[in-house]
């Protein structure tokens, strides 16, 4: 095994550590820690299991401190970059379908249930219909349909009870 190159100065840990506390981001938090514990000398299996990553990522992790010190650390995942809708256009969506049912806003022909509740067919046409959106997966419809504090509606399906038989 080699020796390693990547070496952290104590200045550098007092850095990393302010780093770490000022940060609110987890991902930004769990980089610090591992770049620092590597840079301290600390074992590399030992840092894959506290902070969860692979070898590869570490590797990744300093090699972007090298090149961009503690701003190569940063995480710049926003969460958001896969909403399609905005915050504003969710809020609307929201008021549009607790104002209105399916069956009011969606031709016979079009809408997959009886027009009462709504349920993920439904929304997808509407949603495409109002804003010009369509998602990829069902998953992303239903986290829509719950964020406009709705539960999903299945399709009614043919079954009916039956009528119970009387005891001779």
């Amino acid at each position: 095994m080699g020796t390693r190159s990547f070496t952290l100065t104590e200045r550098e840990i007092k850095a990393f550590q302010r780093a770490e506390d000022a940060t609110q981001n987890g991902r930004e938090l769990k980089r610090l820690q591992a770049v620092r514990l590597y840079g301290a000398g600390q074992p590399v299996q030992g840092i894959q299991e506290l902070v969860g990553c692979s070898w590869r990522a570490l590797m990744d992790w300093c090699q972007a401190y090298r090149e961009r010190g503690l701003e190569g650390l940063k995480s710049h995942w926003h969460g958001e970059n896969a909403l399609k809708l905005t915050r504003q256009q969710r809020a609307d969506l929201q008021t549009r379908l607790a104002a209105y049912r399916p069956a009011q806003v969606l031709p016979p022909n079009i809408r997959v249930s009886q027009g009462q509740f709504w349920t993920i067919s439904d929304l997808k046409v509407v949603v495409h219909q109002w804003y010009g959106v369509s998602y990829q997966s069902d998953t992303s419809y239903r986290t829509l349909l719950h964020a406009c504090r709705f539960s999903q509606q299945q399709t009614e399906t043919q079954y009916r009870l039956r009528p119970t038989s009387k005891p001779r």
